[in-house]
């Protein structure tokens, strides 16, 4: 496991292109429902916001499945000390969790997309809400240790 304080460059790089990558689709991922339906029907999509949200999609799978490859091989930065043994299995839990849902939101996507599996549209937009429910709790961890706890944790994401 890494000694260093802070995640390396391409963690963070990584780190902040799916951070940019997946605010994006949410923000236009208003009428993907509309756009999927005509696509479906007539194999046509005319919607560059539609098409963009599939390659940024795209993209963001990409990312993520590199961002776990150069975890594993760059491990991460150890944990501050927590108050309580129980933080420390909560962060593992939730780090995990945002990958899986990271990952499996455009799978799924891109399922419905091509794969033409109506049913998968649902679970898409479900994995969306659960996704951005993970975001606010990691962003909402970080500020608790910045803020409250007052261990640097941010410092290591940061990206300067």
């Amino acid at each position: 496991m890494k000694t260093s304080a802070s995640y390396s460059g391409l963690q963070k790089l990584l780190h902040w292109a799916v951070v940019l990558t997946f605010a994006f689709n949410y923000i236009v991922s208003d009428g993907m429902g509309r756009a999927l339906r005509t696509f479906s029907q007539t194999g046509i999509n005319d919607s560059l916001t539609a098409q963009l949200h599939v390659i940024v999609g795209i993209a963001t799978i990409v990312l993520m499945v590199l961002r776990v490859i150069v975890r594993l091989i760059q491990g991460a930065p150890e944990l501050p000390p927590a108050p309580h043994p129980l933080m420390d299995k909560a962060a593992h839990f939730a780090h995990i969790a945002l990958y899986v849902a990271m990952i499996l939101t455009p799978v799924v996507g891109l399922l419905a997309w091509f794969g033409g599996v109506r049913e998968a549209g649902d679970v898409h937009e479900v994995l969306v809400n659960l996704t951005v429910l993970l975001v606010i709790a990691h962003v909402a961890a970080a500020l608790f240790h910045q803020f409250v706890l007052k261990d640097d944790l941010l410092k290591r994401m940061s990206p300067h």
